[in-house]
Order: C-alpha cells, then structure tokens, then sequence
C-alpha cells in the first residue's frame, strides 16, 4: 500500500469519525441538561458508576479485540479468504462464551451494589436498571468480530456512517421519552435497542463486504497457540488497563458520594468528548500504522510517529489551554454555578487530560505493533499505584486526590517504560528525545497559561456569545503560539504537503 492509500484511508476514517462524533456532542450536551432537568444528579451518579462497574466486566474479553484487530492485518493485505474466514469463525465461538461470561458475572455482581452505592436518598428499582446496562454489554458482544474486520480493512469510516445513524436516533428517542415519560428505565431501554440496532446494522454490512466470512473454515492449531499467545500477554494489559482506567467513578462513590460522580460526569463530559476527538485522530491510524510496520524501514516508522507526536503536542495543548479558561464559564452557562469545582480540581482534571492526549501516538503504535506483550507489567505497576493513590489522596484531597492518582500512576510507569520499548524495537534509536520533549511542551504551556492568568485577566462570561468571543481570542492567540513553535519543523511542512496532497485529491 502506497503512503497516499494510507493517508487518504486515515483521512476518510477520520472525517466520518469526526463527524460522528461532533453530532454526538451536540447532542449528549442537549441530552444531559434535559436530563438533569427531568431527574437528579444522584441517577447521573449511578449512570455513570454503572459505566465503570461495567467495563470492569470488560475483563472478559482477556483483550481479544486487540488481539483479534491485529490477527486481520496480514490476512487483508494478502486477501486470504479462507483465512479470514476461519479468523470470523473462531472469534464467533469466542465471543458467544463471552457474552455468557459477562451476563453471570454481572448477574453476580448484583447483590453487592449497596456497598458501592453511596446516596443521601434512596433510589428505587436500582437492580432493574443495573441489570439493563449488563444487557446493554452483553449484546456488545455478540457482532464485534464482524465490525474489527472492516476496522481492520482500513474502512472505519463505514462504521461511523452507520453509528452517526443510531446514535443520532437513539439519543433523539432518549430525550423524547424524559421529557414525555420522565421515566429512566425506558431511558435506559432505549439505550439498549439503539446498541442491538447499530451492531446487526453491522453485522449486515459486514456480510455484505465480506461475503466470504461465511464459510465454513477451521482454523488451523498453529494459528490458534498464535492468537492465544497474544491473548495471554494482553490479558495481563487488559486487567491492569481496566483497572487503572475503569475505577475512579467507584473510588469517588465509595470514598466520596455518588451525587460527585454525577457532578464530576459533567466535566468529564466535556473533557472526555474533546479527548475523543483527538484519539480518533490517531485511533483512525492503526489500521495504517500496521501496514506502515510492516512494510517500512524504522526511520520511515520515525518519521510518522514525529508528525503524529507533533500534532498531539498542538491538539493537547490547545484543547488543554481553552478548557482552563473556559470550561467553568461553560458549565456555569449550561446547568449552573453549582456544578463547577475549584481550581485545584479543575487543574488535576486538566493536566490528566493533557497527558492523555500527548500519549496518544504511542497508544496508536501500542496497538498497531502488539508491544503491549512486551510492556503488560508496566501497566500492572500503574494499576496497583493508582488504587493505592486513589485512597491515599482521595481521604485528604477529594476528587483531586482521585484524579491526580491517575496522572501520578502514569507518570510513573507506562508514560515512560512504552515509548522506551517502542523505540528500541521498532522506530530506533532511544526515547530521550521523546521525553524532553514531553517536558519543553509542558512547560511552553504552563508559561502560557500563567502569562493569559496573571496579565491578562477576563470576567466571567455573561452569555453564550461572550463566551463564544472569549473562546475565539483565546483559540487563535494559542494556535498562533504553536504555530510559531513548529511552522519551521520537518514534521510541520510533512503535515501540510499530506494536508494538500489530500485537498487535491478530494
């Protein structure tokens, strides 16, 4: 596959997953503030606690969708069919058990909400709705297979085609049923059927493209020790990686309330959303990027990962810098003074996201080249600090404590340990670069962020358009200081000849 094949398909992934996503926004910020209308944060709190129970239930899959993404990469790229049938096989089997694993473990699990749950007033019918979003899960399971293939493919973009359709409809119906019902359970139900419809949506297409998938193919025993080789090391990941990221909601109603895990789910929202934006960026890439492995000498690799550590810098940095200013005029606008949080837990929210998002290429990488066999223990290290820092610091700090234990954890292991893997294996040379430049980019917007605090002060926002103003200037007076940073860079002028390359062939 040619550079321009893989920049145009990244591109497209990109574009449709973008617009996915922009859509979705716009509509979750409507949705949550009719739904902190119609009921209380108290169910936001357990809406989202129940999100971080569940992906612990995620530990099922012992990380076979990694392991499955990156067994379709050579047999694509050689149009193997009959082994790609076999692969689609094999997972479906898989898969079923899965699903069965999940819904008794979840089943399981039921009895044991009361002591997670932590509310000034009871909320009835809790086991009904906790019980809908383990079906929820459960039915996430059981057409994966067939959407990582066209994932695989490099065609993603058909994926949020049909995912912009579903989600647009099933949030419209959730509104609809608060506002006329105002009841969460049918709230909850919708969710579920618009989860069933998406997935035999892709199901459908999936057939569809890949006609072949439905033949009876037994794959071969060789294959079989390869995919559970890959699956033993990212199991170990995948326990760590859901622990370490799928536990803050439950330290925070355990050591704090569940009405906070309400109120923190409106920052997360904005945060987590713009995060998002900027992993599918580079999330668009991996299918690229395994192609890049495997056909490219290491300093090509370099090449592309320095432009996409490049435009990481650019995005966390400018994402990170507007959110300090503007996020508390925004929430204060959207729902109220009362659901924003003092600085000290606006800046450990902050700094985390920042972090997540410098990373990003790294994760990118992780995926496309399976180093995560080779890493899993630097994950199992963050997991166990972040639990230990959780409760250390949230008992003293609240939910800063909690969420600086996420960035503290990070720092001290896989932010460092990966990209030292990655470069000795795969781009060459060592990771000292990398980190520094972890470290001048950090300081360049810390500098940034002081000079705009201290000189240049601005009231709060009295509407939506000043608030809009005010994002304007701040938006433009941050990207000219990247520009300035970077404009004489080889990765800049890479990004803008790929930036053309792609208007002239679109």
């Amino acid at each position: 596959m040619s550079n321009d094949s893989r920049t145009y398909n990244s591109a497209r992934n990109l574009v449709m997953s973008v617009v996915q996503k922009v859509v979705s926004i716009l509509l979750t910020f409507i949705g949550r503030q009719i739904f902190l209308q119609v009921l209380t944060v108290e169910y936001l709190g357990i809406n989202n606690l129940f999100v971080d129970i569940l992906s612990m239930l995620s530990l099922a899959d012992l990380g076979l969708g990694t392991a499955m993404a990156y067994s379709f990469y050579k047999p694509l790229a050689d149009n193997d069919e009959d082994k790609l049938a076999a692969l689609i096989g094999y997972y479906r089997k898989i898969y079923n058990v899965i699903a069965l694993i999940v819904a008794l473990v979840g089943l399981a699990l039921t009895p044991f909400l009361k002591y997670i749950i932590n509310l000034e007033s009871d909320i009835p019918h809790i086991e009904a709705y906790y019980l809908v979003a383990v079906t929820n899960t459960v039915i996430s399971y059981l057409f994966v297979y067939k959407s990582t293939i066209i994932t695989a493919d490099q065609k993603g973009s058909i994926i949020s085609r049909y995912a912009v359709l579903t989600s647009i409809l099933g949030m419209l119906l959730q509104m609809i049923v608060l506002l006329v019902f105002r009841n969460y359970f049918l709230y909850c139900l919708v969710a579920l059927f618009s989860t069933l419809a998406n997935n035999l949506i892709i199901s459908w297409k999936a057939d569809k493209m890949y006609p072949y998938i439905k033949r009876k193919v037994q794959l071969v025993t060789a294959d079989k020790h390869d995919i559970f080789n890959n699956i033993k090391s990212m199991f170990i990941y995948k326990i760590a990686n859901v622990v370490y990221k799928g536990t803050d909601n439950i330290f925070i109603s355990a050591i704090i309330s569940t009405a906070v895990v309400g109120k923190y789910a409106n920052y997360r929202l904005a945060v987590t959303n713009l995060s998002l934006i900027a992993f599918m960026i580079f999330g668009s890439l991996s299918p690229s990027i395994g192609n890049l492995i495997a056909k490219e000498p290491p300093q090509k690799r370099a090449e592309v990962f320095k432009v996409m550590q490049t435009v990481s810098y650019w995005l966390g940095g400018f994402f990170g810098f507007c959110l300090f200013f503007l996020l508390d005029d925004f929430v204060v606008l959207w729902l109220g003074s009362e659901f924003i949080f003092d600085m000290f837990t606006k800046f450990a929210i902050l700094i985390n996201f920042y972090l997540s998002i410098t990373l990003y290429p790294i994760i990118a990488f992780r995926e496309a080249t399976g180093i995560y066999q080779k890493t899993k223990y630097a994950m199992v290290a963050a997991a166990v600090f972040k639990i230990a820092f959780s409760i250390l610091l949230g008992m003293y700090w609240g939910l800063a404590g909690i969420v600086l234990a996420t960035t503290i954890s990070k720092l001290l292991t896989y932010a460092w340990y990966e990209p030292k893997v990655l470069f000795r294996d795969y781009l060459g040379g060592n990771a000292f670069g990398y980190l520094f430049g972890h470290v001048i980019n950090l300081a360049m917007l810390s500098g940034c962020v002081a000079l705009v605090y201290f000189c240049f002060p601005w009231s709060e926002s009295t509407g939506w358009l000043d608030w809009a103003i005010k994002g304007l200037v701040y938006a433009v007076a941050i990207n000219i200081v990247y520009f300035l940073r970077f404009f004489k860079t080889a990765e800049f002028h890479i990004i803008i000849e790929k930036a053309m390359s792609l208007l002239k062939r679109g």
